[in-house]
């Protein structure tokens, strides 16, 4: 009996305790109150890591800055601006706006003495796992060949371009192309780039292995063993499976003859055409199957044997044929020269099998990459010679002199691209020229190369160059805009995608090409350097997304995740070291 009246006295106690709680966090409810928001102030507008360097920029003169919680509307920090450097695209001053010590988890907005504000974002160990999970969240949204009911973000439509494809040159033959991934604001299908961009979100396994092992997608088709990833990955890899021929060549792409309008995929009816082989195009295949073997070894011991016989085969198409060019002249994505991709091939299948013909062919030819580090530049379907470096300098023998060398001069490169950086008004490492097609996507392979010069030899400011890549990207740029759709105050709305276009719903996650000064599609503004951008569906040039975009995407953010993660410490263990 006295048991059962102190049990009953217990949950009385914690009752009461629960409404003086409750009775609170009433009269503290959130009180939000933004000042009106200004394209002055640039700053991620997602949010940094407690760990992270904190840099927002501004062009208007002030003698401080504040820090404010929107929870309760207090001021927790001031700052005074710093004069940072002189925007070349307006010739005005910029001023960084550093608050890097103030490391509180919180939803903020920093505010100047004039009245204007910046775009909300937070500080939270989460930040780049939301950016991450809806990057690669995105490529399953893009999915060709299947029905899509996705309730999180309520993208739909029916299963698309189910017929058999013709081949372009004999309408005669044709064969199953269903499958993969929409390549782009189209509905293309495209083996380089495809290629390209599943050999950069592989590199996820070893610069963040913890994030290739998340499963927290939230997968609209889950049907996979598989880690989530590996499991959206995979899509993209049996498609390119389909397209390889008995003789171990590979096709170039599939899609129509001409673009379709601005129509639901479904709706897509022309005839898929499928546009012939090539040896850029065969040689991008082989590595991205090579590297996909390694990776796939762990968990599907028969898939990855699949995937290292197709690298095999293609290879020694290769292996007896001179260079074959696309001849199609209105296809996309039609690399000028196979040289440095069939290095890219030799030195993945060298790394997945040890076989030493792969080791003699990169070292007979390593010249043909570009080994000079003040010229590297991040990998896309024209130039893979930066993946094909990364790949000897990360998974390299260690006693083989070249895996030493060229992480040598990986290291080199990294280390000008941080003094590239911390010479830039925003802290991009993004120069003039740079602002061309995907140039969003560009300082965000600058951010890999860093993060594979940081598993090489780690710096504490490697971590912090990437970062600010990344928060270019998401709005600390001259126009206070984020180039990712559905992150951000200020982000992508009208996405050059047929899809969105047409169904009037956003792709979330979506990294779209970013300023180009060159505006090809004549609806952007010219010649102004990062300021030649514009959120018009029309705009082609700066405001469509493309698979190969979003992989760097990916990889920065799983890599700043998994890295803020790791080297997340209280107070109390620090004292133990």
């Amino acid at each position: 009996m006295r048991f059962r009246w102190k049990l009953v006295l217990g949950i009385l106690l914690v009752l009461v305790v629960v409404f003086i709680f409750i009775g609170r966090e009433r009269q503290h409810t959130p009180t939000v109150v933004l000042t009106p928001i200004s394209t002055d102030i640039g700053v991620n507008q997602i949010g940094y890591a407690p760990t992270a360097v904190k840099f927002a920029y501004t062009t208007v003169p002030a003698q401080s800055f504040s820090l404010v919680q929107l929870r309760d509307n207090q001021t927790v920090f001031t700052g005074a601006p710093k004069m940072s450097s002189t925007d070349e695209s307006t010739g005005r001053e910029v001023y960084v706006l550093d608050f890097s010590s103030y490391k509180k988890s919180g939803t903020y907005q920093i505010r100047l003495p004039n009245g204007v504000g910046s775009a909300p974002f937070q500080i939270s160990t989460g930040v780049y796992e939301i950016v991450y999970k809806q990057a690669m969240r995105s490529y399953e949204l893009q999915r060709c060949g299947v029905a899509i009911d996705d309730p999180l973000t309520h993208v739909q439509h029916a299963e698309c371009h189910m017929n058999p494809a013709v081949l372009h040159t004999d309408n005669s033959q044709s064969r199953d192309t269903v499958g993969g991934w929409h390549d782009a604001g189209d509905f293309g299908k495209y083996m380089s780039n495809a290629g390209v961009t599943v050999g950069q979100l592989l590199l996820l396994q070893e610069l963040a292995p913890q994030t290739a092992e998340y499963t927290g997608l939230e997968l609209p088709q889950a049907d996979s063993d598989y880690p989530d990833a590996l499991a959206v990955i995979r899509v993209e890899l049996d498609w390119m499976l389909k397209m390889q021929r008995q003789d171990g060549a590979v096709y170039h792409s599939v899609a129509t003859a001409k673009f379709p309008g601005m129509i639901m995929p479904e709706a897509d009816l022309g005839t898929q055409y499928i546009y012939d082989i090539s040896t850029p195009d065969t040689a991008i295949f082989a590595a991205a199957m090579a590297r996909a073997a390694r990776v796939y070894e762990a968990y599907d011991e028969s898939y990855s044997q699949r995937l290292l016989e197709a690298s095999t085969k293609a290879w020694a198409f290769l292996a007896k044929s001179k260079e074959i060019l696309s001849l199609q002249d209105k296809q996309a994505y039609r690399p000028r020269s196979d040289k440095d991709k069939r290095v890219w091939a030799a030195a993945e299948l060298y790394v997945t099998t040890g076989h030493p013909v792969f080791r003699e062919y990169v070292e007979q030819h390593i010249e043909q990459l570009e080994l000079n580090p003040a010229k590297m530049v991040p990998s896309y379907w024209q130039n893979t010679s930066s993946l094909a470096i990364l790949t000897l300098a990360l998974g390299g023998p260690h006693d083989w002199e070249l895996t030493h060398e060229l992480r040598q001069r990986l290291l080199q490169h990294a280390n000008l691209v941080v003094n590239k950086l911390n010479h830039s008004a925003y802290g991009t490492v993004l120069q003039p020229a740079d602002y061309d097609w995907g140039s969003a996507k560009t300082t965000l392979g600058y951010g890999l190369h860093l993060a594979a010069a940081n598993y090489i030899e780690p710096q504490p400011y490697y971590p912090h160059a990437i970062s600010r890549q990344l928060d270019w990207v998401l709005g600390a740029n001259p126009l206070a805009q984020s180039f990712v759709t559905g992150m951000g105050s200020s982000s992508p709305m009208q996405p050059h995608n047929r899809y969105v276009v047409a169904s009037g719903v956003l792709i979330p996650g979506l990294l779209v090409g970013g300023p180009n000064s060159y505006a090809n599609d004549k609806i952007a503004p010219k010649k102004l350097g990062p300021r030649s951008y514009v959120d018009d569906s029309r705009s082609y040039a700066t405001n469509e997304n493309a698979i190969d975009y979003n992989a760097a995407l990916v990889v920065v953010a799983g890599y700043l995740n998994e890295w803020h993660q790791v080297n997340k410490q209280s107070w109390f263990s620090r004292l133990f070291q």
